[in-house]
């Protein structure tokens, strides 16, 4: 064990030789992109059935307890196909009247475009957003959704909860809101990986597979599931120009009227590239569910810290969050030990282990300021956890030494304490939440 903490001067526990590489990549990838590229077939219409993407759409829909998936360009047009079928198969005059979408406070915001995207392509007005709070695992906080609904539900077109870092939160009591209420459900999956929520599920989710931040990165794509075949015949038609699902798909042939639609094909080599890395995803998140089971138990441990200062959040689905670790700062880390958050991020980056405080909540966001005013709501819940939480990206929890390397550094943080205490403020950069770009290309170790 090192000494001294990496931030006092000590080695970093993680360097370049033992940093794990991201995304991970090989000659599955490359003997796949290799075969599309020299297919020919590149993209798929009605009339030529898309082979990887149909491969694709049936092994995510199984995984995440879904009967149909339908591939997207990406994430946020996922939503909008998702939005707009469930809009098309209630009919414009239910919508009549209904003019707000509520949205999570904490998430990425660009996932709001696809929520406006997805009711103005259907409704022909773009919809009033309503941020709702969240809750301590990071999600949609279920109790204010439900008080709003109490008061306003006929003004309420849909809910969208999304997957926070891998935490699905209270998904089943927010479909059942939707029920009682009368009110669509989009589940926002884009963090869920290729994890099973077991819950009562949303008619529609979305998937995202866009970028190196997520479990699956493929540069672009996602997909819409659903368990509904007439849904997910109009998120064909939604998708293929028009045409829905012809008798090769996946989704059930029906005779079908084209509906107006946009060109949100998903093409071979993301559809193929998706799925080795969502095969990929299914082996790590074994190790992941280890992981997390071992540093539960950790911070949990009386002969490392006598008051625990620090919490993972239960479980919610049967394969835990898997994005990345959320480790909740309660107010025993300063009190016991007179650290912030913000000293423990710097001093697990400086270990070379990237951790943030995710992503700017809605109601702080400048370009987003505008749907949150006039809500009545406080945020006190999105606030705390954007500045209390500390997420660790997925790459480093499907390494084996994972749990190793946080015992090491919490070890020196229990004995260094006095000496971290207000780091933050000493170090150069250290307000900029995200320190450090977490992504190392290589290849994939054989």
């Amino acid at each position: 064990m090192n000494d001294m903490p990496a931030v006092l001067g000590g080695d970093p526990i993680v360097n370049p030789d033992n940093e794990p590489g991201w995304p991970l990549s090989g000659a599955i990838e490359s003997a796949a992109l290799t075969e599309v590229t020299e297919s020919g077939q590149w993209v798929g219409f009605g009339h030529i059935p898309a082979k990887w993407r149909a491969i694709l759409e049936q092994v995510v829909a199984d995984t995440t307890g879904y009967r149909y998936g339908i591939g997207q360009p990406n994430g946020t047009l996922a939503i909008a196909s998702g939005i707009r079928s469930q809009l098309r198969a209630r009919g414009h005059d239910w919508a009549q009247g209904r003019d707000q979408v509520l949205v999570a406070d904490l998430t990425h915001a660009s996932a709001h475009h696809g929520v406006r995207l997805g009711v103005a392509s259907e409704l022909g007005r773009a919809p009033e957003l309503v941020p709702i709070d969240a809750r301590s695992d990071a999600t949609m906080d279920n109790d204010v959704v439900a008080d709003y609904l109490s008061r306003h539900a006929d003004r309420v077109l849909a809910v969208v909860p999304a997957t926070m870092y891998g935490n699905f939160g209270p998904i089943e009591q927010i479909v059942e809101l939707g029920e009682r209420h009368d009110v669509l459900v989009h589940h926002d999956n884009a963090l869920g990986g290729a994890a099973r929520y077991d819950g009562r599920r949303a008619l529609t989710a979305s998937i995202s597979a866009h970028g190196e931040g997520k479990a699956t990165p493929s540069c672009e794509g996602g997909l819409v599931v659903s368990s509904d075949p007439h849904v997910a015949a109009l998120v064909r038609a939604d998708t293929d120009c028009g045409n829905g699902p012809g008798r090769f798909d996946p989704i059930p042939y029906a005779d079908f009227g084209p509906i107006p639609a946009g060109n949100q094909r998903m093409g071979e080599q993301p559809a193929v590239l998706m799925l080795v890395q969502w095969l990929r995803a299914m082996h790590s998140r074994l190790q992941v569910r280890e992981s997390r089971r071992l540093v539960t138990n950790l911070v949990q441990d009386p002969g490392l810290f006598s008051t625990p200062v620090l919490r993972v959040p239960p479980t919610d689905a049967e394969y835990p969050p898997f994005f990345s670790l959320h480790m909740e700062c309660t107010d025993a880390l300063e009190s016991e030990l007179g650290l912030t958050p913000d000293d423990l991020r710097i001093a697990l980056t400086a270990e070379g282990i990237w951790a943030e405080a995710g992503f700017v909540p809605t109601h702080r966001d400048p370009a987003w300021q505008d749907s949150v005013a006039g809500s009545g709501l406080t945020y006190s819940g999105s606030t705390r956890v954007y500045e209390r939480a500390i997420f660790i990206h997925n790459k480093f929890m499907r390494h084996p030494d994972f749990a190793n390397w946080m015992a090491e550094i919490l070890q020196q943080v229990r004995d260094h304490a006095g000496e971290l205490a207000g780091i933050s403020k000493r170090v150069p950069g250290a307000g900029e939440k995200r320190v450090k770009n977490p992504f190392v290309r290589r290849p994939h170790q054989r």
